[in-house]
């Protein structure tokens, strides 16, 4: 299979709420994340339309604008929009902290590794 990501999927299980407007937060945890989106698997999926924009929220700590790509009867893929500097750096710490080969997310990172 081709592979089209731009950055790597680190397979983390990280708790988070997703919002939808002004709705209730629905509850999940990540299956996979990267620098560039998560797929969230949540407890319950509701029916949502792909370009539509959410907030997601990881750890009560990093706090992501997202563009909906895709979902299915599991969860939702997400690709990141937007990020506040003071939630970029927490989350980058994680990612590499958390990352089999540092290096390489390194490099993927270029000059936003510093």
């Amino acid at each position: 299979m081709d592979e089209r990501r731009k950055t790597s999927r680190l397979s983390l299980k990280i708790k988070g709420n997703l919002v939808i407007g002004g709705d209730l937060p629905l509850k999940g945890q990540t299956r996979n994340i990267s620098f560039g989106g998560a797929f969230m698997e949540l407890d319950k999926v509701p029916i949502f339309r792909v370009g539509d924009y959410v907030s997601l929220e990881l750890l009560s700590r990093i706090k992501f604008t997202c563009e909906i790509i895709h979902f299915n009867e599991s969860g939702v893929g997400l690709r990141f929009d937007f990020i506040l500097i003071r939630y970029y750096e927490y989350f980058k710490e994680m990612m590499l902290h958390n990352a089999p080969d540092r290096d390489r997310i390194i490099k993927e990172l270029g000059r936003w590794a510093s």
